[in-house]
């Protein structure tokens, strides 16, 4: 739908297309509302600064009023990222000015919703402040959480929305992508090489694979715009490499998956705490997220100045000492037929080419849960790690204004220090 307010002189100016929002049932009301209204010239006034709909628009009288939310607007003074809600059937067109829909700023950062008249996605700069691309949704109405009834329309939104908090992990990171073309239910791949029909503008580095003897062409998502297409493939989760480009070798975090199967979420709250409380005794500053699923993700970031073996070593450590002090909780045996019911924790996420899922990544299951980050007041006993989901993530972080969760990547710390320390504890519970 091309949209439109009223100037202060009365005349329409165009601000912008929204093409997201829709389902099937709403697709056919408004086409049947537009039909009987379709004009052949455009109602939009003309001017040498002014962004003019593409011309091979079909133009309707401005008649019908829409609510339409939208991130902010553009230099050109377009809606950015913008997301259909309703029409209206009580409000006269007249009333859609510019006043009144923008508040007679002439920009916005904050997402809001505000009426717009329906009557080309804008080449400027996008938030994050790199240039904007066209990414069209295809098949945004269909439904890829079949009990919520939430669509591919709604996915791409949350990763748009999501995205300022997002983008730190993704940048200079390759990326492994999970690809649902028909949702949550349907068939499912994974994939690593960017497909040859990528647009150039989405970043790609290539790195050899031993295992296959060739060299792979990851994504690297360092836009908005490169974050929606790649969700467009059908994407849901999308998994990030613990090292980023320039040192492959020397991952930018340690990693503790704690992973409650067969336990209880409770079990895998008391065993992160007893891990945070460990690294903090040897002066380790630590990020929690939730996995998605039901696990809990407790990470250090590190000086990119250590091997993987390394870090998976210090790790270890760690854990022995944790299942030490609660034997009873939680255990490091991989072999699931004898954990007994206790809690895994697993330290050897690091490595070469493995990768973990990105925080604020969706996770295909029922729910539509998210990877989130979560501060340490958050880490009791009740956690529920589904109630994090594509439809509460990003008001989240509006309270929050402050991601918990950064540390994994800002806080880059030494090794050495804490080693001392550990060994000492280590050794004093007879472990060594």
């Amino acid at each position: 739908l091309l949209l439109g307010v009223y100037e202060d002189d009365g005349k329409l100016r165009y601000v912008g297309k929204v093409g997201t929002g829709f389902n099937g049932d709403t697709l056919k009301s408004i086409h049947e509302k537009l039909k009987p209204i379709a004009i052949d010239a455009s109602p939009f006034r003309i001017g040498k600064n002014l962004v003019l709909p593409e011309r091979r628009a079909h133009f309707v009288e401005p008649r019908l009023v829409a609510k339409v939310r939208f991130g902010e607007l553009t230099s050109e003074g377009c809606v950015r990222h913008p997301s259909f809600l309703k029409l209206t059937d009580d409000e006269d067109p007249k009333v859609c000015t510019w006043e009144a829909a923008f508040g007679g700023t002439g920009n916005t950062s904050t997402e809001t919703e505000q009426t717009a008249m329906p009557l080309k996605k804008d080449d400027g700069s996008n938030r994050n402040g790199a240039k904007s691309h066209e990414v069209t949704i295809t098949h945004p109405d269909k439904v890829f959480w079949p009990k919520e009834g939430y669509t591919k329309a709604d996915l791409v939104d949350y990763y748009r929305t999501i995205s300022r908090w997002m983008l730190p992990y993704l940048k200079d990171r390759p990326v492994m992508i999970v690809r649902y073309p028909d949702g949550i239910e349907g068939k499912s791949f994974y994939q690593k090489d960017a497909p040859e029909f990528a647009p150039e503008w989405i970043r790609t580095v290539k790195i050899y694979a031993h295992d296959t003897e060739r060299d792979i062409n990851y994504f690297v998502i360092e836009s908005e715009d490169a974050l929606a297409y790649v969700v467009n493939l059908g994407t849901i989760p999308i998994h990030i490499w613990s090292s980023s480009i320039g040192h492959l070798e020397n991952p930018d975090w340690m990693l503790f998956d704690v992973d409650p199967k067969g336990s209880t979420t409770e079990n895998a709250v008391h065993t992160a705490r007893e891990i945070i409380k460990v690294l903090s005794e040897v002066g380790l500053k630590s990020a929690i997220k939730t996995s998605g699923q039901m696990g809990i993700h407790v990470m250090v970031g590190l000086k990119p100045a250590y091997t993987y073996q390394q870090a998976r070593d210090f790790s270890e450590i760690v854990a022995r000492l944790v299942v030490n002090r609660i034997p009873k909780i939680c255990t490091i045996e991989r072999n699931k037929a004898v954990r007994k019911g206790k809690v895994y924790i697993d330290y050897l996420q690091l490595g070469h080419g493995k990768t973990i899922a990105a925080p604020y990544t969706t996770r295909p299951i029922p729910g539509a849960p998210v990877s989130a980050p979560i501060r340490l007041v958050d880490l009791k006993p009740d956690l529920d790690p589904g109630s994090f989901t594509i439809k509460n993530m990003a008001a989240r972080m509006a309270r929050l204004k402050k991601d918990p969760f950064i540390g994994a990547i800002t806080d880059q710390q030494s090794l050495e220090p804490s080693l001392k320390l550990l060994d000492a504890k280590y050794k004093a519970a007879g472990l060594g």
